[in-house]
């Protein structure tokens, strides 16, 4: 006897197939998947931010879009290349029209997402640096830890020595001098400021004098915390 079909049956099957065609995409299209991290990183955002329920529901219907466009892409690409195997000028339109759909879809999102964040990115921002000014020795603290994180850059370029120890360029020399701009631009003694010199000098001097670094990777050291430090501070002050 013939099983009888329901049509709930028949619902649950289309569900189940629209599912497993969005899972196809998501482990075949590296688009696709690109897409699905920045709209996690967009709702991570909006938490933050605290964006009004108005621009939550643009934003979803942003990202549901793209993801729409992206879908048919891949359904486009699919049905063209199972129906011809050789290059044909009408198969090259198809697949370029249905990528030029992704690509206006995704502007329209990053427009929505610009007009929507830009505003709350300002007003933050100009709190934190507002934050910044009123407290000066975490500001040079926040300072001196963006050089160490510019040294940490250059030495895996140049992947010689270890992070932590030797290698271009000199993270102490880096870090003394920028201490040394930093302490300056707190002050107008120049006693200080001049002992500050001293202190740097004498870490930089310790650095060759150990062998752990040529004056040149002390050299460039010193240059990159003391260019950071003083751009930074400028920009903050």
């Amino acid at each position: 006897m013939k099983k009888k079909i329901t049509k709930n049956a028949k619902f649950s099957e289309s569900v189940n197939y629209a599912l497993e065609g969005i899972v196809i995409a998501i482990k075949t299209e590296k688009n696709m998947r690109i897409h699905i991290f920045t709209a996690i990183l967009i709702v991570i955002l909006s938490l933050i931010f605290g964006v009004t329920r108005s621009d939550l529901k643009s934003l979803s219907f942003a990202i549901s879009l793209v993801f729409f466009a992206e879908l048919m892409n891949t359904a486009i690409e699919a049905a063209v290349d199972i129906s011809t195997s050789r290059y044909h000028p009408l198969a090259k339109k198809a697949k370029d029209v249905a990528a030029g759909a992704v690509l206006v879809v995704s502007l329209n999102a990053l427009v929505i997402g610009y007009i929507i964040f830009s505003k709350k990115i300002k007003e933050d921002t100009f709190e934190i640096f507002k934050l910044l000014k009123y407290s000066y020795v975490d500001t040079v603290l926040l300072v001196l830890f963006v050089v160490i994180i510019v040294v940490f850059i250059i030495k895996s370029y140049y992947k010689k020595g270890k992070l932590l120890h030797g290698g271009m360029p000199s993270g102490h020399s880096a870090l003394a001098f920028g201490m040394w701009v930093g302490v300056s631009y707190a002050t107008e003694n120049i006693v200080v400021t001049i002992l500050t010199f001293g202190i740097a000098l004498l870490v930089a001097q310790s650095r060759i004098e150990g062998r752990i670094h040529s004056p040149k990777e002390v050299f460039i050291g010193s240059l990159v915390g003391i260019i950071v430090t003083y751009v930074l501070l400028k920009l903050i002050f």
